[in-house]
């Protein structure tokens, strides 16, 4: 019986499809990075609905985009596979992770979980 529960982490903002494709394109390369960023939400400073609520960023860096996979057939939906820093347990200090993700590139948001 499996247990292992993933935890998934909302995106409220990020790059738009042709930074995806192009940090993808340039994963692996030595010559050229291309920078990509997410917003990640790892909690807020009260309930979310409540008024003056804000949210917590994650501290998420070096991300580099290794597979897209189009998730339906909108053509802004997309499966990302890729690595990262990031300090999804809010300790203060970043790790290298793999990431999967759920990300709209018109909405600019999505869903997304690390790793190790």
């Amino acid at each position: 019986m499996n247990t292992n529960k993933t935890e998934y982490y909302d995106i409220v903002a990020g790059p738009n499809k042709d930074a995806l494709f192009d940090a993808c394109k340039y994963a692996h390369s030595k010559a050229a990075k291309i920078p990509i960023d997410f917003e990640v939400v790892i909690g807020y400073t009260l309930p979310p609905n409540e008024p003056g609520s804000a949210y917590i960023p994650m501290d998420i860096t070096d991300i580099s985009i290794t597979c897209i996979e189009y998730e339906d057939n909108s053509g802004e939906s997309f499966n990302l596979n890729g690595n990262c820093y990031a300090d999804p347990d809010f300790t203060g200090g970043s790790k290298p992770y793999r990431f999967k993700a759920y990300y709209n590139s018109k909405k600019r948001i999505g869903r997304i979980a690390f790793e190790e």
